[in-house]
Parts: C-alpha cells; sequence; structure tokens
C-alpha cells in the first residue's frame, strides 16, 4: 500500500526537448483579447442569415424574373440554388462541429484545412467581395431613398447626390460597425422584424386584398398562365433577348449570405454548435418566403405588369412605404453585414499574417476582440469604391467569388473526408463525401454557368494569388488536410513499391550522409547526386542513458529539419542512438528509409588527423568526453540549434566527435559495405566552392586496374558505380554546363619488341576508335606512345560504349611516363582478395598514385577513385594502416571520393 501511494504521488516530468510555439502565426499573447462576445443561436446566425439572404434581391428583381421566367422556371432556379446552399452548409457544418471555431468565418475553416495558401488567397477574394458589396448596398440604399423623397433631385450637386446617401449610409454603418456586435445584434433583430413584417404585409394584401394594377386579386388561373416562361427584350439582360441563364445570373444574390454566421465565429458563444444549424434554419426559412413570394405575385399579377411596372412589390401593398422601409432595411442590413464580416475576415488574415505587413490590421478591442482598425480599413474602400461609381460592370463578378468560396468549402470537407484520419469526428453527421464532392462540382458548374469570362478571371486571380503565398506565406503547423493526404498516397504507393523488384534500369543513388560539418559543399554535393532519389542527413548521439538520448536526438532532428528548410535540401533529418560510435551508426544505417525506400549510398566524410587524436586521447578520456558526459552533450546541440537560427554553422561538427578512432572509421566504412551499400569516402571537399563550379573544369574518373576494362563483369564491378555518379553530375545544371569528364586509366608500358601483341589488337582498336567518333562524345587524349596504348584504348572505348556514358576526354597513362622518381615500399593500393579470377598485377603504390593524381588532376572539379578493397571486418592492427593507405593517397589532393560499389547491380544493357 505504501508503495502504491508513493507511486501515485510521483510526478513524472517530460524530458527536456525544443520549446515548440504553440502560438497562431501572427498572434501574440497581447494580441489575445480579455473578453469575447456571447451571441446566441438567433441573432448570431439565423437573423444575420436571414437578413442578407432575403435581401433587397426580393423586393426589386422578383416580380421582374417571374414575369420572365414564369413561376415554374423561377421556381426551378431557387431549387438550384437553394441546392448549391444546402450541400455547402452540410459542408460547412461538418468541418465546424470538429473542433473549435475561432475568428475569421469562411477563411478560418478553409486555410485550417486546406493550408495557408489557399486559405489566403480564398480568403482575400472572400474580403474584397464584402468590401465591394457594401458600396452596392450603400449605393442601393441611396438610390431608394432619392426616388422616394427626392424624385427631382438625381442630378442635384452635379450628380452627387446619391453619392452623398450612399457614404451617409456607409457612415451610419461604420458607427454601428465600431460600437460592436453587440449593437449590431440588436440592431438586428430589430431590421429583421421589420424586414419580414413588410413581406408579410405584402403577402397578406394579394391573397386577401385588392393590391393596385391586379384586375381580381389573387387568381390560380392566373399562375396558371405565369407558369411558363414568357422571355423579352429587356435592357436588364445587356439589352439582348432574357434567358434562363441571364436571369439566373441577376436574381443569384438571393441565394448567396449563408457565410453571415459563419462571419461571426469570434463572436458566438458556441460557434461549432450554432453555425451549422442556424445557417440551415435560415436557408430554410428563405426558402418557404421565396415560394410564398413566387405563388402570390404569379396569382396576383399578370406577365406584362410583372415585367414593366419596377414599383409592383410597393403597390401591392396597403401603403408604397411599407415595401420602401423593407428595402431600406434590406440594404442597410447588408452593408452592415458586409463591412461586419469583411472586417473579421480581414482581422483573421492579418492577424496569420498571411500578407507581409498587414500585422496593424489585426488589432482588436480589450472587450469582445472589436476589430476597429479592420472596420475603419473596410469602410474606407468601400467609401472609395462610392466615390468613384460605376462598378455594375465588375458587380457579377462578386456572384463568382461567393461560388468559388462555396467550392472550397465543399473541397475542404471532402479531402479531410477521404484522408481518413481519425481525428476527423464532426458532431455534425448528416453529410458523407458523395454531398461534398457534389458540392463541389455544383457550384463549380453555377460558376461558370453564370458567366465564363467571370468565373475564368476568378479562377485566374485565385491562382495568381495561390502561387505568390506558396512561396511568401509564413510556415503553420495547423494540421491541414494536405499532410493527411500525402501521408495516405505515400504509404499506398509505399507499400506498392517492392525492393524485391527493383532492377538496374530503374536504379538511382539514394544518398545517406553522415554529417561531419554543416558548412560544407559535401551537403550540397549531395543534393546535387541524389537525381531524384532519397537524400539522408543522418547523425548519432552517443551514451548509456537512454531518457537523456532520446531527448537530446530529438532537438537534433528538429535543428537539422531547419537547417534543411533554410538551405532549400530535399532532403530527410536521421538521428540514432548508441552507447559508442560504430554501434550508433549502424542504427543509423540500419532504420534509415522506409521499405524500399532506403538509402542505397552511403557518404562518409575523411577524418583528418584521427591518428594524432587517437594518441592524444586515452579510452577514459574518449569515454568521460564523448559517451557519459551528457551535460556537455546537451550543451554542444543547444549551441547547434542557436547556430541554426543565426546561420553559424562553422563549429559544428558531429562525426568526428563521435568516431575517434581508426578503428571505429574503418569499420564504420566496413559495416556500410556488409550491409549492401555503396560507399563514398569523401576528402578535401572544402576546395568544391560554388566559384569553381562556374569555371569550366572537369570530373575525372580514374580506372587504377587494367583488368577492370577486359570484360563487362569487371567493368561493371570496378568502375561502373564512379561514371554513373559521374553521369548523373552531368545532368544536374550546376554541373552539366561547366564540366567535362575525362576517364584516366594508368597502364603498365608495352615492351617495344611486342609486335605481335599490338597486330593482334590493331583491330579491336580500330573498331572501339569508330565507336567513339559514331557517339560524337569522346576526345581521346593519349599521353605516351598511341600505338602502346591502343589496346587499353579499344578495351576502355568498348566498355564506355556498351554503358551508353558521354564522356569528354579519355586519356591512357603509361606508368613509365610518370614524373616521379622511385616507387615507395609502404605496400600496394590493391590487394586481389575477391573470389573474381584475375590477372591483374598491382602496379601503383599510396605514394606514386598521389603523385600521379597530383599531376594530372591538378585543376580538377572532382576526382572519383575506386576504394581500396576491404573485408567485412578489419582487425583494429589493420585499421590503422588502412586509415594511412586512404590518407596517403588522398593528402593534398582536390576534391575526390573513394567509390566502393554494392553487390546490386546498378545499370542495365537491355532495353
Amino acid at each position: 500500500d505504501r508503495l502504491l501511494a508513493a507511486w501515485m504521488r510521483t510526478e513524472y516530468k517530460l524530458a527536456p526537448s525544443i520549446e515548440v510555439e504553440s502560438k497562431e502565426v501572427g498572434k501574440t499573447e497581447n494580441d489575445s483579447p480579455t473578453t469575447h462576445n456571447q451571441l446566441g443561436l438567433i441573432n448570431g446566425v439565423v437573423v444575420p442569415c436571414s437578413l442578407n439572404i432575403l435581401g433587397v434581391v426580393l423586393f426589386l428583381w422578383l416580380p421582374w424574373a417571374l414575369g420572365q421566367a414564369g413561376a415554374g422556371q423561377l421556381l426551378g432556379m431557387f431549387i438550384l440554388g437553394e441546392t448549391q446552399t444546402v450541400v455547402t452548409v452540410l459542408s460547412l457544418s461538418a468541418i465546424i462541429s470538429n473542433g473549435t471555431m475561432k475568428g475569421g468565418g469562411s477563411y478560418f475553416m478553409i486555410s485550417r484545412s486546406l493550408g495557408p495558401e489557399l486559405g489566403g488567397a480564398m480568403g482575400f477574394l472572400f474580403y474584397i467581395s464584402y468590401a465591394v458589396s457594401a458600396t452596392f448596398y450603400a449605393a442601393g440604399f441611396g438610390k431608394e431613398v432619392q426616388q422616394t423623397w427626392f424624385p427631382d433631385d438625381a442630378n442635384a450637386w452635379g450628380g452627387f447626390f446619391l453619392t452623398f446617401c450612399s457614404s451617409a449610409a456607409l457612415l451610419i454603418v461604420l458607427i454601428i460597425a465600431l460600437i460592436g456586435a453587440q449593437l449590431f445584434t440588436k440592431i438586428n433583430v430589430a431590421l429583421f422584424a421589420v424586414q419580414f413584417g413588410s413581406i408579410f404585409i405584402a403577402l397578406g394584401t394579394i391573397f386577401f386584398g385588392s393590391p393596385k394594377n391586379s384586375e381580381n386579386g389573387w387568381q390560380s388561373s392566373t399562375l396558371s398562365d405565369n407558369w411558363k416562361s414568357g422571355y423579352t427584350d429587356d435592357s436588364a439582360c445587356s439589352g439582348g433577348t432574357c434567358n434562363f441563364q441571364k436571369v439566373f445570373a441577376i436574381i443569384f444574390p438571393a441565394v448567396t449570405g449563408i457565410m453571415e454566421g459563419a462571419n461571426l465565429s469570434g463572436d458566438l458563444k458556441d460557434p461549432s454548435r450554432d453555425i451549422g444549424r442556424g445557417t440551415l434554419m435560415a436557408v430554410g426559412m428563405a426558402f418557404m418566403v421565396y415560394i410564398l413570394l413566387i405563388v402570390a405575385f404569379g396569382g396576383g399579377f399578370r406577365r406584362e405588369v410583372l415585367i414593366k411596372n419596377e414599383t409592383v412589390f410597393q403597390e401591392a401593398c396597403v401603403n408604397e412605404y411599407v415595401v420602401v422601409i423593407g428595402i431600406l432595411v434590406s440594404t442597410s442590413s447588408s452593408a452592415l453585414g458586409a463591412i461586419f464580416g469583411g472586417s473579421r475576415v480581414l482581422q483573421a488574415l492579418a492577424r496569420d499574417e498571411i500578407f507581409p505587413g498587414t500585422k496593424w490590421l489585426g488589432r482588436g478591442t480589450a472587450k469582445g476582440d472589436e476589430p476597429w482598425v479592420a472596420v475603419i480599413f473596410t469602410w474606407a474602400i468601400a467609401q472609395l469604391c462610392a466615390f468613384i461609381g460605376g462598378l455594375d460592370v465588375i458587380a457579377p463578378i462578386i456572384s463568382t467569388f461567393f461560388c468559388l468560396s462555396y467550392a472550397c468549402c465543399n473541397l475542404a470537407c471532402l479531402l479531410v473526408s477521404i484522408s481518413g484520419t481519425p481525428n476527423f469526428r464532426p458532431r455534425f453527421r448528416y453529410f458523407s463525401w458523395h454531398t461534398c464532392l457534389f458540392g463541389v462540382v455544383l457550384n463549380i458548374f453555377i460558376m461558370f454557368f453564370l458567366n465564363v469570362i467571370y468565373a475564368t478571371a476568378s479562377l485566374v486571380l485565385m491562382f495568381l494569388i495561390f502561387g505568390y503565398l506558396v512561396y511568401k506565406a509564413p510556415t503553420t503547423t495547423w494540421g491541414d488536410v494536405r499532410q493527411a493526404l500525402m501521408y495516405h498516397q505515400v504509404r499506398k504507393y509505399l507499400l506498392r513499391l517492392d525492393a524485391r523488384k527493383q532492377h538496374g534500369k530503374t536504379w538511382r543513388p539514394s544518398v545517406l550522409l553522415l554529417i561531419n560539418s554543416l558548412n560544407e559543399p559535401l551537403i550540397e554535393f549531395c543534393n546535387h547526386l541524389k537525381k531524384g532519389g532519397l537524400y539522408v542527413v543522418g547523425n548519432v548521439v552517443l551514451g548509456t542513458r537512454f531518457d537523456r538520448l532520446t531527448a537530446t536526438a530529438d532537438r537534433m532532428k528538429q535543428a537539422l529539419a531547419d537547417y534543411i528548410v533554410d538551405e532549400n535540401l530535399k532532403a530527410f533529418p536521421a538521428v540514432a542512438v548508441g552507447g559508442n560510435a560504430r554501434t550508433a551508426y549502424q542504427n543509423l544505417m540500419l532504420t534509415s528509409g522506409l521499405g524500399a525506400m532506403s538509402p542505397n549510398t552511403v557518404v562518409v566524410p575523411f577524418i583528418e588527423n584521427l591518428m594524432g587524436r587517437s594518441r592524444l586521447i586515452s579510452a577514459e578520456e574518449r569515454k568521460k568526453r564523448y559517451v557519459n558526459d551528457s551535460k556537455r552533450q546537451s550543451q554542444v546541440f543547444r549551441e547547434f540549434t542557436v547556430q541554426l537560427e543565426k546561420k553559424e554553422y562553422d563549429a559544428s561538427n558531429f562525426l568526428d566527435a563521435s568516431v575517434t578512432t581508426t578503428n571505429d572509421f574503418v569499420n564504420l566504412i566496413a559495416d556500410a559495405r556488409t550491409l549492401s551499400k555503396n560507399v563514398l569516402v569523401t576528402r578535401n571537399f572544402d576546395k568544391l566552392i560554388p566559384q569553381h563550379i562556374k569555371d569550366c573544369k572537369t570530373i575525372d574518373i580514374w580506372l587504377l586496374e587494367e583488368s577492370c576494362i577486359e570484360t563487362w563483369e569487371a567493368f561493371e564491378r570496378q568502375a561502373l558505380l564512379m561514371a554513373e555518379l559521374a553521369h548523373i553530375l552531368l545532368r544536374n545544371k550546376v554541373w552539366g554546363s561547366r564540366c567535362l569528364v575525362r576517364v584516366l586509366l594508368p597502364v603498365s608500358e608495352l615492351e617495344e619488341n611486342d609486335e605481335s601483341k599490338r597486330e593482334d589488337t590493331k583491330e579491336d582498336s580500330q573498331r572501339g576508335s569508330n565507336r567513339i567518333t559514331r557517339s560524337g562524345s569522346l576526345a581521346m587524349g593519349i599521353r605516351g606512345s598511341t600505338d602502346d596504348c591502343s589496346p587499353q584504348r579499344a578495351m576502355l572505348a568498348e566498355r564506355l560504349f556498351q554503358a551508353r556514358f558521354d564522356i569528354g576526354k579519355v586519356e591512357i597513362i603509361p606508368i613509365g611516363h610518370l614524373e616521379s622518381s622511385e616507387a615507395s615500399k609502404d605496400g600496394l593500393v590493391f590487394k586481389e582478395k575477391k573470389k573474381v579470377e584475375s590477372t591483374f598485377q598491382p602496379i601503383l603504390t599510396a605514394e606514386k598514385l598521389n603523385q600521379l593524381v597530383k599531376q594530372f588532376s591538378e585543376n580538377t572539379l572532382l576526382a572519383l577513385l575506386p576504394m581500396p578493397w576491404l573485408p567485412g571486418h578489419v582487425p583494429e592492427e589493420e585499421c590503422t594502416q588502412y586509415y594511412q593507405l586512404l590518407n596517403k593517397i588522398s593528402v593534398g589532393l582536390p576534391a575526390c571520393a573513394f567509390l566502393s560499389e554494392s553487390d546490386h547491380s546498378i545499370m542495365s544493357r537491355e532495353i
């Protein structure tokens, strides 16, 4: 019992790790409001949506549209439009009921689902729609005031009277918006009552009274006569004959406005619950009102009256001012909703810093988080548009912006649904991916059906903004659906990518780089070398405390990931842990990659002065310095993280801080060979600076065994990897335009009296030369006697032709012409211990090879050499000798790499 009590009292602490920024982009603690508005279902969603849906189109255009299209087609238009809105609301309800909905409305929902690029593009268009719409609604308000009370003053003040009335309406809207959402909702409720009162007074007069210009009141026979269409020529239809498409485009705004509740998401008490329910209630209520109005006007007035009398709605009431008030209410409430909704979308865009330099627009008040700066900015745009005037030309494009917004809403829900992410558990269940797909298709169809030109222009504008944000949008951690979709697709195709079916024809290098310094050109070189393959930047953490190791490894992996992004590398970070260097690097090579997407080539930087270090640092000192001193490890990687942030990479060494003996280094190479990896041991890559690549340089391939050209199998085993990697570098735009590949083959000089051998190989030499000529890419440069070297030249040309490599120059180098003195006695470069039978006898020592490469590759950009043979396990006493061998060969050379090829095929000569 005491043990259990002690266990329950234990406080568990997380291991130290890099702090992750949890706040949203661009939002600080000072930006967070003290309190939020607490609007409910009716005053926060139902009333704003209803006022916007049942807007000015209802009073001014519904009777005219009924006369042109007839009751049947007009009812079909509303069914089509309401179907569009209903499926969109279903998707909207599903998304917002899957989590916490914050301010920003449709922008917030789309950006958190589809990412900041598409969300930002759609949010910008949505905001522009609201800002310009406020001008249109204010102009409608001013026109109704002028026509009703000042009919003779249309041209007063030089035609500025209408602008004055519109500006007065915008000023009233600005004052209400600055006071806040509480006053907005109270005024909206009053406007809602007046508007619905006007509508139902008109309905009562038509059904039960004798409206003006109606012969016998409401008659079913009149409704029957008005059921079919009767399209006529009309100025409203661009001066031509009206049709279904043109009339539908005019009345389409009557089915928009479903986002008004969502735009107030930051002011609602429970937006996830109320937005969906309230919007559906508003859509259903509006649809019933439209049906009643179609039936009422269709049976109450003849077609000629509906088409030609613009004030038929006013004359249908007992008093014409009832409808006038309704029109004023509709225009003012719509303008107020546009300013309110647009400012909140702009506030959310600014706080996310989607567009640079807009953060100041995201300021809100301490009480209610009212976007007062965004309100003033939106009002200024609307007022400017009122002064400019003549906006009727671009009015139809606003409808296409709304269609795009609805389509993106359905697309977001569709992608989240099919992604299969288990965290998508919306409380709203009345949807499926079928309804989402139908909503996407229907919205795009209606957008193009309304106007092909405006629809195309809207898409082009959206994609231009999207393309801009791809490069300029801030990095976010919103968990948008793109990651889920990519994960789903990558997993599916990764399962299909079978490592057992890999073939030499499809081989490409997948590189695991064991980093030694972050400022080396070697990292960029490997980025060029991968050629569409996998690139893993790997490192290890040494120690015995696994809990501390994993914390350090996590920090290092995150820092490497940041470095990769900063340097624009197409790579993945990988970090492994272990009690010693060899075990840790074995773990790294075993665990890097997934399935068939695993590195097949390991790049190991040569560690300088390893011999001196092993003598200077004892085993106990190394253990204290590199294995058990976790405090030092933590400090190293804290400094490493800071260096990454400050773009200072000079002091960060990794491989040489872990591998401290020749035994570890050489057996690291042997372990990579044992795992059937191609191995590159690189040195002097600090000389591979970008300025050198810009100059015309060569990539030299050194073939150090004459036997490697005797047969294709020998060439494939000893030289093919070097030629393949050189070919890949040439295909890179950085290397290919400036570099030339040379193949250099040192040979033992033929005896002068060996005439029979020259005669036997004469035909082969001619065939090789002919093939070189046909390829058009080889220029044979022979040092020494051409006749003496013709057999080797012929065989080498044959192998290069078979491999289909474009080689700029081939040089056959007789060893007797080397400008050096005596050969050293420090051992041969190669010891043939493979099972493959060979008559090759080594002719070069380490120092002689070093002199040879210096002489012939003095100005080369990169020298590729075959790696001396190495067994799977090297005894400790031989590791030092092997390290010395690599050191003597490569000391003082330009950038060079020793290559060892695995047993897997990397090329096929078959089609």
